[in-house]
């Protein structure tokens, strides 16, 4: 599966777990509060016939109430009642497979004030 194919993928599935906005790598200039950003920092390790990626999503709230943050990183983690969360998920696509789970989730401080910041990184194994 190309990089390409699987931040299509993993677009889709955030944006149908959460309610809140959904971006790859960048924010636009004026985005509204409360986002995710979503990216894969790191080039893939080739560990036989699969390469394994680094997925990281960060959640931002200009509130001090990180509610909405934390329900969103819940439901990408875990799920909703009709949509599987990333974590312990496969994806089965005629060009390609991917099995996903959480490798660090945690609250990530900010020196800025009245803002929430929140952190998980997935490790995807892709076939």
């Amino acid at each position: 599966m190309e990089i390409d194919k699987l931040k299509y993928y993993i677009a889709q599935r955030l944006t149908s777990l959460t309610s809140i906005n959904v971006y790859n790598e960048k924010v636009p200039d004026g985005a509204t509060y409360p986002y995710l950003v979503f990216k894969f920092p790191a080039n893939s390790t080739v560990v036989r016939h699969r390469k394994d990626w680094i997925l990281e999503i960060d959640y931002w709230s200009n509130s001090y109430d990180d509610t909405d943050i934390l329900q969103a990183a819940i439901y990408v983690k875990s799920g909703t009642d009709s949509i599987v969360g990333l974590d312990s998920s496969t994806q089965c696509e005629t060009e390609g497979f991917y099995y996903c789970n959480v490798d660090f989730e945690g609250e990530i401080p900010t020196d800025e004030s009245n803002m929430s910041r929140y952190n998980q990184r997935f490790l995807i194994k892709v076939d």
